[in-house]
């Protein structure tokens, strides 16, 4: 112990004189600033700009807590940093890394039902086949690792394409979450303030003509309590090959996209709300919502995911979209064909509705809410933020509304959850999750009819993901 603690003085005594050495010869003379003298505008301008990706691409590492545990004597810390000198040695001639990279998480362990338990997979075959399913794919997982896939039935009935694991899903409403995840990393790099008037990030003035000295905030578009609501120039602004006819400025000028309420005031679920949303984190962000969804969540979770389905990776496994009787709504040319506008902001018919995605890749972004904002060992959001995404405090009668979540206790099997639902052109799609049990379940159908319970799940897809929840 004496020999070691010696050898220990002796190199911190000679580590100190040689920084003393070059900090003399450099004639250095900088001061280090304390950090509680920083303020926003110190992290958030200048030279010290945080950059978005730059806040994203954060590794997660086990938390440091030593407390109840043995603090490591003298030889045993130096020992440690023997072996942090030999890895320094021993990488001092390795090529350097790419620092620009960000983290990819780590692929999940995934089992199909099909093959571990056949006896569940005939009760989901079983049910698919008594709401005449043309398709489904579910996906379930357990904490942030374990996923457990079933596909039935075809992604493309014209061609005989069953429907596969890495079978994408044109996902309707379950794409507001992926809107919100967009805006809450922003929001974390100082981008967007929830509570600030969205004017200040659009560039024009937005009001309910209604209540002229009330700012509608980007808290509001994600609790449905903005006021902005779907007239019928919204849903016919849509044209049949998917591109937006009428920019977002033009509807937010008219007072029929406006309902006679106090912005704040009460929960109306509201498409062109989340569309809002979206124009806002283009605008901030400088970037179509497209790519910004891919640097900031599909690409960091290593998923093939896209509001605009011809900007997947792979084209060639996209579902057709079929409504109860087998009728082919939406083929997947017609879903390729969709496009956008050049002019960011511009567009209303992605954000809310028109995410293209696999049930086994929207099932990781739900374990990554699930598990604090981490999921494969990469952070996509922090703790504070999943808790106030989670923070259901507005009342829309049957549940709870968070941040595009809804809550309800014992809602699902007894059990307290979070969920979701979407439907259109025939698609019907719900996501359940829970924060206590960490365990959650995406479904997607095609083909059935939508029938739905008293607080508004979809009844098909209760059905198929209760037998999978426990």
């Amino acid at each position: 112990m004496t020999y070691v603690l010696k050898t220990f003085i002796s190199r911190r005594l000679i580590s100190l004189i040689i920084i003393a050495c070059v900090l003399s010869l450099a004639g250095c003379t900088a001061e280090v600033p304390e950090l509680g003298h920083l303020d926003e505008s110190d992290v958030f301008s200048g030279e010290n700009a945080i950059d978005v990706k730059e806040h994203v691409f954060e590794e997660v590492t086990e938390p440091d807590d030593t407390d109840g545990l043995d603090v490591p004597d003298i030889a045993e810390d130096a020992a440690s940093e023997d072996e942090d000198d030999e890895v320094t040695q021993e990488n001092e001639d390795a090529e350097p890394d790419d620092a620009g990279s960000p983290p990819e998480a780590e692929p999940p362990v995934v089992a199909a039902i099909s093959e571990n338990d056949v006896e569940l997979s005939d009760m989901l075959d079983n049910i698919a086949s008594r709401f005449n399913c043309v398709a489904v794919s579910l996906a379930a997982f357990s904490g942030d690792s374990e996923f457990f896939t079933y596909q039935f039935g075809y992604a493309d009935i014209s061609g005989q394409r069953l429907a596969d694991v890495d079978t994408k899903f044109r996902v309707a409403s379950l794409s507001k979450l992926a809107t919100m995840i967009c805006a809450m990393v922003l929001a974390e790099a100082g981008e967007i303030d929830l509570d600030e008037d969205i004017s200040v990030y659009l560039g024009y003035e937005v009001r309910n003509p209604s209540f002229q000295g009330v700012p509608i905030t980007p808290r509001m578009l994600m609790q449905h309590t903005s006021s902005i609501i779907d007239s019928d120039t919204f849903i016919s602004s849509r044209s049949s090959n998917e591109f937006t006819t009428m920019s977002t400025r033009d509807l937010l000028g008219r007072s029929s996209s406006f309902a006679g309420r106090e912005p704040g005031a009460r929960h109306s679920y509201s498409n062109f709300g989340t569309a809002v949303l979206g124009a806002v984190c283009e605008v901030v962000a400088g970037k179509p919502l497209d790519t910004l969804a891919r640097e900031l969540l599909f690409d960091l979770l290593g998923i093939d995911a896209a509001f605009l389905p011809k900007n997947l990776h792979d084209t060639g496994n996209i579902a057709a979209i079929y409504g109860e009787g087998r009728s082919l709504r939406r083929s997947v040319t017609a879903q390729l064909n969709a496009g956008s506008s050049d002019e960011l902001g511009h567009d209303h018919h992605l954000a809310q509705g028109n995410l293209t995605i696999s049930a086994l890749d929207y099932a990781r972004v739900l374990a990554m809410l699930s598990n604090g904002g981490a999921v494969g060992g990469v952070r996509i959001l922090s703790e504070d933020s999943v808790r106030e995404i989670h923070n259901a405090n507005v009342s829309a009668g049957a549940y709870m509304q968070g941040l595009a979540v809804r809550y309800q206790g014992s809602a699902f099997m007894g059990d307290g959850v979070y969920w979701h639902t979407g439907s259109m052109y025939g698609e019907l799609t719900q996501f359940i999750y829970s924060l206590e049990s960490r365990h959650g379940v995406v479904v997607i159908t095609t083909g059935a009819p939508n029938a739905r319970e008293s607080n508004g799940m979809i009844t098909v897809c209760n059905a198929l993901a209760e037998l999978v929840w426990r």
